[in-house]
């Protein structure tokens, strides 16, 4: 088969197409094994907030509050950052153009 060499890889269309597609086969392959035991209408469906029952009344529970441990460890980290936010489009501009320029030297390099 012939396709595009690069020197650094392979690429030939009908190759990766087809290959995709037998990925795709053996996971719907892998979906068909899958258990067949979920009924509808039934407990199954109820939501799950670490094995506790919700209250019909005031169930709704805050992102802050299921993740309050990693914001209570990235805390230092978090007012770092926000030490350096000043709403100005042209410093994070700046940031991007010294981003840029340390990816490009590392790759270059």
């Amino acid at each position: 088969m012939s396709g595009i060499g690069s020197g650094e890889g392979f690429w030939n269309p009908i190759v990766w197409t087809l290959l995709a597609l037998g990925v795709l086969g053996l996971a719907y392959a892998l979906w068909l094994q899958g258990r067949r035991t979920y009924k509808r209408g039934t407990e199954q469906e109820e939501p799950f907030l670490s094995g506790e029952r919700l209250p019909e009344e005031g169930s709704h529970i805050r992102g802050e509050h299921l993740y309050w441990g990693f914001v209570a460890g990235l805390r230092p980290l978090i007012e770092t950052l926000r030490a350096f936010h000043t709403g100005f489009i042209g410093d994070y501009i700046g940031w991007l153009v010294v981003v840029l320029g340390v990816a490009i030297l590392v790759v270059m390099l």
